[in-house]
């Protein structure tokens, strides 16, 4: 007598079913801003503008009169451990960062030139939010920013230099680690992890504008504004991505500096 012999079912926690990949070639305009490759058409006229103009004003004023970012101080002091020392190592680093993570997560080698300019529209709107909260909380300007009308170019690079590089390292790198560490090791719940990384990285970004890392003497008053920019900056880069919080940055610098040159003309 012939027995029949069914094939066995493995149990449920052995069955795999296979993930549907998302086609993010289809995503709107909301997600397409997420999407590091368009980040990085988006933001690389800045990097040019500030690693040539960087480059040009070192020739013509020499290194010593270079004024150097913290964030790119902390780049350099992390290359250095491993022999590495270049003034176009940050510029590398963030280029080589966005192209890895497109490979990586498989996007599509597409560019959509609207988004471009929503993303540009955007990035003001978001930096005049940026500027109502340094109005709300009364934050003075510097007035020693300027020192004479051939250091204009120099302070203009400053402004574009910092919302790059802060954002590469505060927001990018910061909140990745911390979230690695909060969310994968320390296995955090998740609105706890994600309080803990805005927290965390909104404070070290307000104090590393000031002494012994930053330029600045210590000043509450900027502390907290900074502490609350930092904040708002890495919601941004949360919702909206990394290209939108450089944007955002670098148009709020932008911005501060033209103040500060207005009211120095205005004196």
């Amino acid at each position: 007598m012939a027995v029949s012999k069914k094939r066995r079912k493995a149990p449920k926690t052995q069955q795999r079913r296979a993930r549907p990949s998302r086609d993010v070639s289809k995503d709107n305009y909301w997600q397409v801003t997420h999407h590091p490759l368009q980040s990085l058409v988006f933001l690389l006229p800045m990097i040019l503008a500030y690693e040539i103009g960087t480059a040009m004003t070192i020739r013509t004023f020499g290194e010593a009169q270079h004024r150097e970012l913290a964030a790119s101080q902390l780049l350099h002091w992390f290359f250095s451990l491993f022999g590495a020392s270049s003034v176009y190592l940050p510029g590398a680093v963030l280029i080589v960062v966005l192209l890895g993570w497109h490979i990586i997560y498989r996007y599509p080698w597409k560019i959509r030139p609207m988004a471009l300019l929503g993303m540009a529209a955007e990035s003001i709107g978001l930096a005049m939010l940026l500027v109502l909260l340094n109005f709300l909380l009364h934050t003075v300007g510097q007035p020693d920013v300027l020192q004479a009308a051939r250091e204009d170019i120099r302070e203009l690079l400053f402004s574009i230099g910092a919302g790059i590089y802060e954002e590469l390292v505060f927001r990018l790198i910061v909140i990745a680690a911390l979230s690695v560490l909060f969310d994968q090791l320390l296995r955090m719940r998740e609105a706890a992890s994600v309080a803990l990384i805005v927290i965390l990285s909104s404070l070290f970004f307000a104090v590393s504008h000031h002494e012994p890392i930053g330029a600045d003497a210590w000043d509450v008053q900027r502390f907290a504004f900074r502490a609350a920019a930092g904040a708002y900056l890495a919601a941004v880069f949360v919702l909206r991505g990394f290209g939108l919080a450089v944007g955002c940055h670098v148009v709020y610098d932008v911005i501060a500096y033209l103040s500060v040159t207005a009211n120095g003309d205005a004196g």
